[in-house]
């Protein structure tokens, strides 16, 4: 089972970014936009797990979720990774001015590391996935079109993790959910 942990996104949400595909499709061509059901905020990538460690993943989740405190989050700015040379991804920029969605991570980072996931390398990066550049189509105008693109800054109260599953396919990854846990703890 192929898993992460997520936070699912309103519908309002969705459709402002939907909006920033639409505006960037016409100037970011070569790349392959997430389709709106699929978009959400990857709180931790685990990748390949095993069936049985299902259910241990589901409880340091939760133990993560009671341990973070309910917050709001804001669409910000777009931008590309890697942030030189041929862009691969096109994200747009989320803001938590209370840093509770930090220590959110922070807590799934610490519950998951007891169950057997190291930790991640890289500093959290709290970004949406709206788009991914096929491979040779990322010449600079994807930059540049991004760089330049508009996001309106609409705001998502953030109550729950969620832990998903994926299944990848030729017609792109499926996702379902497994659990969902809310987060519970005080300020």
């Amino acid at each position: 089972m192929r898993l992460f942990v997520a936070i699912e996104l309103t519908a309002e949400m969705r459709d402002a970014l939907h909006e920033v595909q639409k505006a960037l499709g016409r100037a970011a061509d070569g790349v392959r936009w997430v389709r709106l059901e699929q978009l959400h905020l990857t709180v931790k990538f685990l990748g390949e797990t095993p069936d049985g460690e299902a259910t241990r993943v589901a409880e340091a989740v939760a133990r993560s979720a009671a341990r973070s405190r309910p917050f709001e989050m804001q669409l910000t700015e777009c931008g590309c990774f890697p942030p030189h040379g041929p862009v691969r991804i096109v994200w747009v920029g989320t803001h938590d001015p209370s840093g509770a969605l930090q220590e959110c991570v922070n807590a799934v980072e610490e519950e998951l590391e007891g169950v057997g996931f190291p930790r991640e390398s890289r500093p959290f990066s709290a970004h949406l996935t709206i788009g991914r550049a096929k491979e040779g189509r990322s010449a600079g105008e994807v930059r540049s079109a991004v760089e330049g693109g508009k996001v309106k800054p609409v705001r998502q109260s953030v109550s729950e993790l969620t832990l998903m599953s994926s299944v990848l396919s030729p017609k792109g990854p499926a996702y379902s959910v497994v659990t969902r846990a809310k987060l519970s703890g005080s300020s």
